[in-house]
């Protein structure tokens, strides 16, 4: 089942506040509270466990193959964030902006995406299993190549959603609003409304080789 903000409170115990912004490379955050902090240094391969990271900057702060296990984020910030290879579960991530926020080929497990505003999320390669994005705001929602399961698209607005290549298995779009879709053969697996219907209704057309005339 995907996790809710109130699911992941509960889950966390008393946090310690971090010592300071400095991030290291493979190091291990367990219980540390990281709040208001212009966060620097490098988490690529890092671990957090447990962690609450509350309006911080990441800005040029790597986290590709970091690993974030019962997390709580919210109202992070940068306009380049990178997650490649990265693994996240049981993580919750409310507000926040981002330019580009980068987690190709990531591993993402029961991880709810909420009001978060993104120019470009991209997502290709990943896996998805229990995840939901709810009240996001996102130009391009890459999902190239993705491995879907029991994912959903609940309220938020895309101004482009690419599916292409991607494998879909009780993935829900209904209810969000995507004004392009590029890659009407990854919907196979994936529930519609009527109106993304009718609003894709010539790509689905093409695809399956139907001159509408």
């Amino acid at each position: 089942m995907p996790i809710d903000a109130e699911d992941l409170d509960r889950l966390l115990p008393d946090l310690d506040d971090a010592p300071g912004p400095e991030l290291a490379g493979g190091g291990t955050a367990d219980g540390l509270r990281f709040a208001g902090l212009e966060l620097r240094g490098d988490a690529t391969g890092a671990r957090f466990l447990e962690c609450r990271l509350e309006d911080c900057s990441v800005e040029d702060v790597g986290f590709d193959r970091a690993r974030l296990a019962t997390c709580r984020l919210t109202g992070l910030r940068a306009s380049t964030w990178s997650l490649v290879d990265a693994t996240m579960l049981d993580v919750v991530l409310t507000g926040g902006r981002f330019g580009a926020l980068t987690a190709h080929g990531a591993e993402l497990t029961r991880v709810l995406l909420q009001d978060v505003v993104v120019d470009y999320l991209d997502l290709r390669g990943t896996t998805l299993v229990d995840v939901v994005l709810a009240g996001c705001t996102l130009r391009e929602l890459d999902l190239g190549g993705a491995d879907l399961r029991d994912v959903r698209l609940t309220g938020s607005t895309i101004n482009t959603l690419v599916l292409e290549d991607s494998r879909c298995r009780s993935v829900d779009l209904r209810g969000a609003e995507v004004t392009r879709l590029d890659g009407v053969a990854g919907l196979r697996g994936c529930t519609i409304d009527t109106t993304q219907l009718t609003g894709w209704a010539a790509g689905l057309a093409a695809e399956l080789g139907i001159t509408v005339g």
